[in-house]
């Protein structure tokens, strides 16, 4: 089989295909790719289609039906995805020789490569490139001819004109021409102006002249060129435009003279790229061809099948489609009440015997098989379902219908004989056998013996066929014979009306009498003819009866099955889809917990570095800080110095001797409550002090590292309370409330609020912090207000900043300190 190029104009040997023409017509397969004819948007395209053949080619036929399966994708998606233009410029270059180009055929051309162009900038984007590899492909392959399409663009008006930047004289030359015509035109008007007010000025032939009143008109005034048709007015050519109108003429010689060399110069520009464009012709072409068989796919839901490729090694030895139409009736009227047919046929039962009653749809059956198979060798989309498989054959034999031909002499079973000896020929595992109601038309017995020979022989070669009967002698060969199966359409006999419905391995009765009958013949004829009935007849078609019945009920159990098992599927769907949403939300709630708590580790990384700053500051200020102590002692041992000098036992007043002495005070122990005099912060003494006094302290979850030197009792001493209020005069205490990183003024009036800031801000400067954290909330944003005007002028302010999302956001304002 070959596909007819679509490069190639001229006719095709018909046999080259591998389907003769004659099986064709009997299968109405033009019929079909007519169809599809109608879908395509130029007529290049639909003469293609129409004169589409089977291809014989494996390898074109693989590569055709994956670009066919390609252009069904792209065309369901939005946008169009190939272009085309009217008209058959590739014949007009045929004709060329002959008949040189003209402007109207050049802007067939530009037509053309205008399409070509369009073409491939919808395929720009390299994502749908991607998705789409062999349209692409094919589409990147088109040749360009920019150049040509640039030139005839610049040259060519939409009717075929030239423009006139076609060329620079061409452009110069009408505008001296036009220039010429008006200043005539203009001067002749005047002219007759004086002749009266029925005068004008119109062309005659190639000359301007004007129409004046032949009364009176004198003849030496001008040159009379025609007279009207009521011989009352004259066309005169004036004396003095007779040269302005000789002018012009060869000013428009020269201009049809430019014009002529321009198109000669852009057909040679054409023909020297011939091959080139009819090379972008022939596949923008094959492009539309593609669209117009995606269109018809849509339209029918049918799909792109290759021969002999399925799933499965054995997929050359198979047949099987699915929900597969009759291509013609997918369209008609009646395409919501047809009855899909599914049929399988595989090694070794691949000669399908189908029998039945008349008006049962057996024709219909074998025709829908035949498209099927003829459309899928032929890069067609098949009206049939996913999951079908064609086998792959090299010829297709047809034996339907009256053969009966008077001119040669043939009745119509030497027509079917004919036919019949070409299938005997020719039985061969690559041939696909259609024959309608073998053994008809000659005598029953040996129409049958006949039949029963031609059957055997077909499926000792191992052909693929489908064969039609009533002969019920044939009936038994699928059992007595390998390689035959049998089947029948299925038949409501309580209606007596076909169901259309295909049943594999069931023979099918005839019911010619129960037709007969509801067809109104007489009761008598009826019963005497179901006398004469061989009684093993009548038997028959009671087994077949009731073997129906059997298949019936075992399918209506197995789609009660099928429904159950959806029903539990859709169940288990549901637990799924239960399950997976859970699993959703759980993970959800983990993400969520997960981001919350590296928030909180975030936070707390930022406090632990600040803390560590501020760790650093501190023991940057230790040296002032010792300097500072040292100024203290000496300040404490003076006022020592003065206390002793005015105890009784110094001052010699009686009385005042023997007073008890002040008792050292004891080291703190593990447990006990201390207070950090550097930082005015009390706590509990977890450890220490080591060898170098080092000690440490902790309050709530802070833990503080000190020195025993600079830590003493929490809690009163024992000392009298004379010598602490001496004492206190010497030394300075630090505030109850301990420094901290953060003060809290919500729910406080602005000048509550403003003093607990001052005390916040001294302590926080006395502990060596660098930043304190202010929180009033948001609110209507009058503390917060209140707080940053206070802090902008504070001398213990370095700068302020609103917290950060980590931080309270806009309810937290952060003080830096200086």
């Amino acid at each position: 089989m070959s596909l007819i190029s679509l490069s190639d104009r001229g006719s095709r040997d018909p046999r080259e295909s591998g389907v003769d023409e004659h099986s064709l017509r009997l299968l109405e397969f033009d019929r079909v790719t007519a169809a599809m004819a109608e879908r395509a948007s130029t007529s290049r395209g639909a003469s293609a289609l129409r004169a589409w053949r089977p291809i014989a080619d494996r390898a074109a036929r693989a590569a055709e039906v994956a670009l066919l399966g390609e252009a069904m994708r792209r065309t369901a998606e939005p946008g169009e995805w190939c272009q085309a233009a009217p008209g058959d410029p590739g014949a007009r270059l045929d004709a060329a020789a002959a008949e040189p180009l003209d402007g109207a055929a050049l802007v067939e051309v530009l037509g053309w490569l205008e399409a070509g162009r369009a073409t491939r900038d919808a395929w720009a984007d390299a994502e749908v490139r991607a998705r789409f590899p062999a349209l692409a492909a094919r589409v990147l392959a088109l040749p360009a001819l920019e150049e040509l399409r640039v030139a005839l663009r610049r040259s060519l008006e939409p009717g075929g004109r030239l423009a006139d930047a076609a060329s620079p004289a061409l452009g110069r030359q009408r505008r001296e021409l036009a220039a010429g015509e008006r200043e005539l035109e203009q001067k002749l008007e005047r002219w007759a102006r004086t002749f009266g007010a029925d005068a004008y000025v119109t062309r005659l032939g190639e000359r301007f002249v004007a129409l004046v009143p032949a009364a009176g008109f004198p003849r030496r005034r001008g040159i009379v060129h025609d007279v009207s048709g009521s011989g009352q007015s004259l066309f005169v050519e004036p004396l003095e435009a007779t040269a302005a109108n000789n002018r012009l003429i060869e000013l428009k010689a020269g201009v049809a003279a430019e014009e002529a060399r321009i198109l000669r110069e852009l057909a040679g520009r054409l023909l020297d790229q011939r091959e080139a464009f009819l090379e972008l012709e022939a596949g923008l072409v094959h492009l539309d061809t593609l669209r117009a068989r995606a269109r018809w796919a849509a339209a029918v839901g049918a799909t792109p099948l290759a021969p002999g490729v399925g799933a499965g090694a054995a997929a050359r030895r198979r047949l099987a489609l699915r929900a597969a139409r009759h291509p013609l009736l997918a369209l008609s009227e009646r395409r919501e009440s047809l009855v899909p047919l599914e049929l399988t046929l595989e090694l070794p039962g691949t000669l399908l015997l189908v029998s039945g009653p008349n008006m049962g749809g057996k024709t219909v059956l074998l025709k829908t098989v035949g498209l099927c198979v003829l459309m899928a060798h032929a890069a067609l989309p098949v009206p049939a379902a996913e999951g079908s498989e064609v086998p792959e054959v090299e010829r297709v034999l047809v034996d339907l219908g009256d053969e009966q031909s008077v001119d040669q002499g043939l009745s119509t079973f030497a027509g079917h004989l004919r036919a019949l000896k070409a299938m005997a020929e020719s039985a061969s595992p690559a041939t696909l056998l259609l024959c309608d109601e073998l053994g008809a038309g000659t005598d029953p017995d040996e129409g049958a013996a006949l039949g029963r020979a031609l059957l055997e022989h077909f499926a000792a070669r191992g052909a693929w066929g489908v064969v039609t009967t009533h002969l019920g002698s044939l009936k038994r060969a699928a059992s007595e014979v390998a390689g035959i199966v049998n089947g029948s359409l299925d038949f409501d006999r309580e209606h007596m009306r076909p169901l259309y419905r295909f049943l594999p391995g069931v023979p099918g009765a005839s019911h010619a009498l129960a037709i007969a009958a509801q067809l109104g013949l007489p009761a008598a004829l009826i019963e005497r003819a179901a006398a004469l009935t061989p009684e093993s007849t009548g038997t028959l078609e009671r087994l077949v009866e009731e073997l129906k019945l059997a298949l019936r009920r075992a399918e209506q159990q197995g789609e009660e099955l099928a429904q159950a098992r959806a029903v539990a599927e859709a169940a288990a769907g549901e637990h799924r889809g239960a399950i997976e949403a859970a699993r959703v939300a759980l993970e959800e709630l983990r993400r969520r917990l997960t981001s919350e708590s590296e928030a909180v580790l975030a936070r707390a990384r930022e406090l632990w570095q600040t803390v560590q700053r501020e760790a650093r500051r501190a023991e940057k200020r230790r040296t002032s800080a010792d300097e500072m102590r040292a100024r203290f002692a000496a300040i404490e041992g003076d006022a020592e110095s003065l206390l002793r000098a005015a105890e009784p036992g110094h001052t010699g007043i009686p009385g005042l001797e023997g007073g008890d002495a002040p008792r050292p005070a004891a080291a703190p122990r593990v447990g006990e409550r201390v207070r950090d005099r550097d930082l005015g912060v009390e706590g509990e003494l977890v450890s220490g002090p080591d060898a170098e006094g080092r000690v440490l302290l902790r309050r709530g979850s802070w833990n503080i590292h000190s020195h025993v030197s600079r830590i003493e009792a929490a809690a009163a001493g024992s000392s009298a309370p004379g010598a602490a209020a001496r004492r206190s005069a010497a030394a300075w205490e630090t505030p109850e409330v301990p420094a901290g990183l953060e003060a809290d003024l919500r729910g406080m009036e602005s000048e509550e609020a403003l003093t607990t800031l001052d005390q916040a801000l001294d302590r926080a400067v006395l502990g060596g912090f660098s930043e304190l954290r202010v929180v009033h909330g948001v609110g209507r944003g009058v503390l917060r207000a209140a707080v940053e005007r206070h802090l902008r002028g504070h001398p213990q302010v370095a700068s302020q900043r609103l917290g950060e999302a980590g931080e309270g956001g806009r309810g937290v304002t952060v003080a830096r300190l200086r």
